[in-house]
């Protein structure tokens, strides 16, 4: 088996200590799917993953795909579209 350490101070995991200022052992982390990140937080969200979640819980906060796999979803409000910015020709017309 092998040890893996987080960092107390950043949550940087790691398997070779002398990389963190502050090690401590890990007890459970976990390997992302889809970007290969090891962490200790369970909430991990990459940003493969977070393209295909769409609700939110209003009780913990969990995000889904689904709305089936949360107590009380919400819908997760999309990102506005940014406006297009006018700009100035050199002769001082727009």
């Amino acid at each position: 088996m092998v040890n893996v350490y987080s960092c107390k101070t950043c949550g940087l995991v790691t398997q070779e200590k002398g990389h963190l200022c502050n090690p401590i052992p890990s007890k459970k982390v976990v390997a992302c799917k889809h970007c290969g990140t090891i962490t200790s937080d369970p909430r991990h969200v990459c940003s493969p993953t977070l393209v295909n979640l769409k609700y939110s819980c209003d009780s913990c906060g969990r995000l889904a795909p689904k709305r089936e796999m949360l107590c009380r979803p919400s819908p997760v409000p999309k990102a506005k579209k940014s406006c297009k910015k006018i700009g100035i020709k050199k002769n001082g017309k727009i």
